[in-house]
C-alpha cells in the first residue's frame, strides 16, 4: 500500500466514480481501477460493491475512508507548517498545550508576548497531554505545556508549577457556606470527575479513597473546564485547577480551598536533542510572569471574598 493507492481510493470516494476520480487525478480510468484493486488485495478489505459502472462503498470502505481523511488532515497540517516555516523563517513559535492551560493561562501570556515581540507569529495547538508530548517530541512544536508526562517521553522536561486544587460548586450549594472543603464534606455528593487516564484524576481518587469517602461518580469529562461548566449547570461539584476554576466565578458558581491539597502539576516540554529555541525560552519567561500574576490576583480576590463571608456570619 502506497500513497498512489490511497490517493486513488480517496478520489473515488470524493468524486463518486472512477471516471470522475481519473479526471481529478489526471490519469486514466483503468489506472484508477487497477490501483483500487491492488489496495483491496493489500488491505484484505472489500472497499466497493460494483454494480455495472457504479461503485457503492461498503461499510469497510466507509470506515477506511474515515481513517484516510484523518491522515490527510495531518498531511495538510504538515504542508501548512512547511509553508509557514519557509515564509516566516525563525520568526515563528509553535506552542502545544493541554486545555486547562491552552484555554486560560497561555492565551493571557500570549497577549504579553505579542506586545514584546510584535513581529513573531505564534500558533497555539490545544490537545491532551499525550498529544502535546507527541507534537513536542516530533519537533512539530517548539514548546509543550502538559499536566502529566509519560516515563517513556523523549522530551526535555521541566516542572513549571504545582498548585492545589479548588473545590467548585453551585453558588447555592450547602457547602458554599464553609471556608474550606474536606473530603468528608463530599460524602454522597454528585461529583463531576475527570476521565480515567488523566494523571490528576488518579490523585483525586486517591485522596477520597484514603479518607474512606464515597462520592456519587455519575458524570465525568475529559477537561476540567467542561467539569466546571457542568457545575455551573447545577449537576454537581468538582475539583479544578485554580486558573480554570476562577474563569467560572460568578453568581452561579462558588469556589473554596480543598484540604488536604490535591496538587495540579504542570510541566514544560522541549523537543529532544536540539538547542532550545530563543523564542520558546522568551515565551517561558512571559508565561512564568503571567502565572505568578494570575495566582497573586486570585489570592487577593479570594481573601476579599473570605472577608465578606465572615462579615455576613452572625
Amino acid at each position: 500500500m502506497n500513497l498512489k493507492h490511497i490517493e486513488a481510493f480517496r478520489a473515488v470516494m470524493v468524486a463518486g466514480s472512477m471516471t470522475a476520480a481519473a479526471k481529478a487525478l489526471f490519469t486514466s480510468q483503468p489506472n484508477v481501477s487497477r490501483l483500487i484493486s491492488q489496495l483491496e488485495r493489500e488491505t484484505g478489505l472489500a472497499l466497493f460493491l460494483r454494480s455495472g459502472v457504479r461503485l457503492i462503498p461498503t461499510s469497510e470502505g466507509t470506515a477506511f475512508f474515515r481513517e484516510v481523511e484523518r491522515a490527510y488532515v495531518g498531511l495538510q497540517g504538515l504542508a501548512n507548517a512547511a509553508a509557514q516555516i519557509r515564509n516566516l523563517g525563525s520568526g515563528r513559535l509553535r506552542i502545544a498545550a493541554m486545555p486547562s492551560a491552552g484555554w486560560t493561562l497561555v492565551p493571557r501570556a500570549l497577549k504579553r508576548f505579542q506586545a514584546l515581540y510584535p513581529g513573531v507569529t505564534v500558533s497555539l495547538h490545544v490537545n491532551t497531554s499525550g498529544t502535546v508530548n507527541h507534537w513536542t517530541a516530533s519537533q512539530f512544536c517548539d514548546l509543550g505545556v502538559a499536566v502529566y508526562v509519560s516515563e517513556a517521553s523523549t522530551c526535555e522536561i521541566e516542572l513549571f508549577s504545582q498548585v492545589p486544587a479548588l473545590c467548585v460548586m453551585p453558588a447555592n450549594h450547602r457547602l458554599a457556606k464553609k471556608a474550606s472543603i474536606r473530603p468528608a464534606d463530599l460524602e454522597g455528593e454528585s461529583f463531576i470527575s475527570l476521565c480515567h487516564g488523566d494523571g490528576t484524576r488518579a490523585k483525586m481518587d486517591e485522596v477520597f479513597e484514603r479518607a474512606g469517602v464515597q462520592r456519587v461518580l455519575a458524570m465525568e469529562a475529559q477537561y476540567a473546564a467542561i467539569c466546571c461548566e457542568m457545575v455551573r449547570c447545577g449537576m454537581g461539584v468538582t475539583l479544578a485547577h485554580p486558573v480554570v476554576a476562577h474563569e467560572f466565578i460568578g453568581p452561579e458558581v462558588a469556589i473554596r480551598p480543598f484540604l488536604p491539597g490535591v496538587m495540579f502539576s504542570t510541566y514544560l516540554l522541549f523537543p529532544p536533542l536540539r538547542p532550545r529555541e530563543r523564542l520558546a525560552s522568551a515565551f517561558v519567561e512571559v508565561l512564568r510572569a503571567e502565572h505568578e500574576s494570575l495566582l497573586s490576583t486570585m489570592s487577593a480576590f479570594d481573601s476579599r471574598k473570605a472577608g465578606k463571608r465572615k462579615e455576613k456570619t452572625p
